[in-house]
C-alpha cells in the first residue's frame, strides 16, 4: 500500500483523476477508482497518444474487463484524463443498442466534473451529422453506430476528418467488424451493402478508436486486435 497506491506520484494522479462524485439527486457517493480501473486507464492514455501522433496507427487497442469490475467508471475515468492529457479531443462513445447507450450516457453526465464537461447525445442520424461536422475541437457525444449508416439524403457521409477524435467503442466485440461488402437480394433486384463499422470508419477517417468489452473473446479471435489494436489490458 504505501510503496503503490500512497507514494506521491501515484496519489496525486489518483486524486487529480480517479475520483468522482455522483448523486441521485438526494445522496452524494464519492467514487474512487479500483485497482484495475487505475493501471487499466493510464495504459489506455498512453496508447492513445502514441496511436494519434504522427506515426500513429489510430488503432489505440482493447481493454477486456469482466463483468462487474466496472467497465462504465474505467470508460468515464479514461476520458477524464484523455481530454486533460491531449489537446481539447472530441470523444465519441459508441454502442449498439439504445439501452446500453442510454446507460452510458447516464453515467458520464453523472461523472460531468471529472471530465470537464457536459456530454451530448445524438437522438437521430440529422442530430449525429449536425453535433459532429465542422466541430473543431471538445465534446463528449453518445450515439449508436446504426446512426453513422446513410440514407437517402446522405449516402456516403464524412462527418469529419479531424485527427483529434477518439471513438470509445463498448461491447466491441459485436459490430464492430462489417467492413465487407454483402450482396442483398430481393425479388426485384440485388444490392451491395455494408456493414455499419464501414460507414463509421469512412464517416470519421481520421479518428481513432479504442474498444472496451466485458464478454469473453475467442482465444484466437484476430477480429477485435485488427480493428482495435492489441490487447491494452486484460
Amino acid at each position: 500500500l504505501t510503496q503503490g497506491m500512497l507514494n506521491k506520484e501515484t496519489l496525486l494522479d489518483i486524486i487529480h483523476n480517479f475520483v468522482m462524485f455522483q448523486t441521485d439527486g438526494k445522496a452524494t457517493w464519492k467514487i474512487l477508482s479500483a485497482y484495475q480501473q487505475y493501471y487499466a486507464v493510464n495504459k489506455a492514455v498512453e496508447n492513445a497518444i502514441r496511436a494519434t501522433g504522427p506515426s500513429g496507427d489510430r488503432r489505440i487497442g482493447v481493454v477486456w474487463h469482466t463483468t462487474g469490475s466496472g467497465k462504465s467508471f474505467t470508460m468515464a475515468f479514461f476520458a477524464g484524463k484523455l481530454i486533460r492529457r491531449m489537446n481539447n479531443p472530441t470523444v465519441i462513445v459508441i454502442t449498439d443498442r439504445n439501452d446500453l447507450d442510454d446507460q452510458l450516457y447516464t453515467t458520464f453526465c453523472q461523472s460531468a466534473e471529472l471530465i470537464g464537461q457536459t456530454p451530448e447525445q445524438a437522438m437521430t442520424r440529422a442530430d449525429l451529422r449536425s453535433k459532429l461536422r465542422q466541430r473543431q475541437s471538445g465534446g463528449v457525444i453518445f450515439t449508436t453506430i446504426q446512426k453513422f449508416e446513410p440514407d437517402e439524403t446522405d449516402t456516403e457521409m464524412l462527418l469529419n476528418e479531424r485527427q483529434n477524435i477518439i471513438v470509445i467503442a463498448d461491447e466491441a466485440h459485436r459490430s464492430q467488424y462489417g467492413f465487407g461488402a454483402k450482396v442483398v437480394k430481393t425479388k426485384e433486384e440485388a444490392s451491395i451493402r455494408y456493414g455499419l463499422a464501414h460507414h463509421m470508419h469512412n464517416a470519421l477517417p481520421g479518428a481513432s478508436f479504442i474498444g472496451f468489452t466485458g464478454t469473453p473473446v475467442e482465444r484466437k479471435d484476430k477480429n477485435t486486435p485488427a480493428v482495435f489494436g492489441d490487447y491494452i489490458d486484460i
